[in-house]
């Protein structure tokens, strides 16, 4: 069995890498887009309103949020045709601050008061990962189809990619489709574990932590978006643990000044709490964008185990 705490952990480390490959859907087109958050809150909301309200099935509820998040993502993938850089990021978080005033406002799920009593997932964890799995199949799958390799020659250069005979609306539509789709499924998984969601649940912070997920994960891989999840979501875990060996330092090294007060600051910014963990994450980002700016993993990086796993796939 797996302790509470770990198990937890797990589960948002899990839904966090469910939300990153929500980015990189868009991103491996050349879209940059903030509104992640947005497109899991109606995953969430959609597949809460199909298992709370209606009394249906969880597996029905998550494919609904799935269903529902995507279509909402096509439409608002129509008028991002046009757009790029800080234009789309504008549009993107807008779609994602919107979403927030619906779900404020609308009294069927209890608007400023949050959607409550949402069915517990029990056993969130085989979900969670299963999904994953799923998700790194089909991404390895892509990675090396025609449609893969369209949606790379959109990123690099749209008007060429167009003149190579690409349906660059085609695929970016896809892209952002696909994209809201995950977004939708991370949204319900989290919404039928934790039992409650309101307004500010998939705020504008959510947004710019999937972004920061790939970035440091790298968003030339389809392993970057797990990698850099999983790291930024155990990173502040780890970090937190450290405050037990501090408690071991004998008092008479820490009770003069200055050394009691940089402990004290030490120890109260491990804990964590409420947003101290951006701070962390901003700190990372820095880093990584001076010394590693692709991110961690590319795709030179896992290019040694393509070559071992198709020299056994040949014999």
């Amino acid at each position: 069995m797996i302790d509470e705490y770990i198990r937890s952990v797990l589960i948002f480390a899990g839904i966090h890498v469910i939300a990153a490959y929500s980015f990189y859907v868009p991103f491996k087109t050349g879209q940059i887009s903030l509104g992640q958050a947005g497109f899991m809150g109606v995953g969430a909301y959609a597949a809460g309103i199909v298992t709370a309200k209606l009394g249906l099935p969880f597996p029905l509820g998550l494919l609904f949020g799935g269903v529902v998040a995507g279509l909402v993502g096509i439409g608002v993938g129509f008028p991002a045709l046009r757009i790029r850089g800080i234009y789309l990021l504008l549009l993107t978080l807008g779609f994602a601050e919107i979403v927030q005033v619906v779900i404020l406002t609308w009294d069927y799920t209890g608007g400023a008061q949050g959607f409550q009593n949402i069915p517990f997932l029990e056993d969130a964890l085989v979900w969670i990962y299963g999904i994953i799995a799923l998700l790194v199949v089909f991404f390895a799958r892509l990675e090396r189809s025609s449609l893969g390799r369209a949606m790379d020659a959109v990123h690099e250069d749209e008007t060429a990619a167009e003149v190579m005979g690409v349906d660059v609306v085609r695929i970016k539509l896809f892209a952002f489709g696909l994209g809201a789709f995950i977004a939708g499924l991370a949204g319900a998984l989290f919404a039928h574990y934790s039992t409650y969601v309101d307004s500010v649940t998939f705020n504008i912070l959510v947004g710019v932590e999937i972004l920061m997920f790939v970035l440091v994960g790298g968003g030339f891989s389809y392993w970057g978006p797990l990698f850099g999840a999983m790291f930024l979501s155990l990173l502040p875990e780890f970090l937190r643990a450290l405050r037990d060996p501090m408690e071991l330092i004998p008092l008479s090294w820490t009770e003069h000044a200055p050394w009691n007060q940089i402990y004290d600051a030490v120890y109260e910014f491990l804990d964590f709490e409420n947003e101290k963990r951006l701070i962390v994450y901003g700190l990372v980002l820095i880093l990584m964008m001076v010394l590693r700016p692709q991110g961690l993993i590319t795709r030179s990086t896992i290019r040694p185990f393509q070559l071992v796993q198709r020299r056994m796939h040949n014999a």
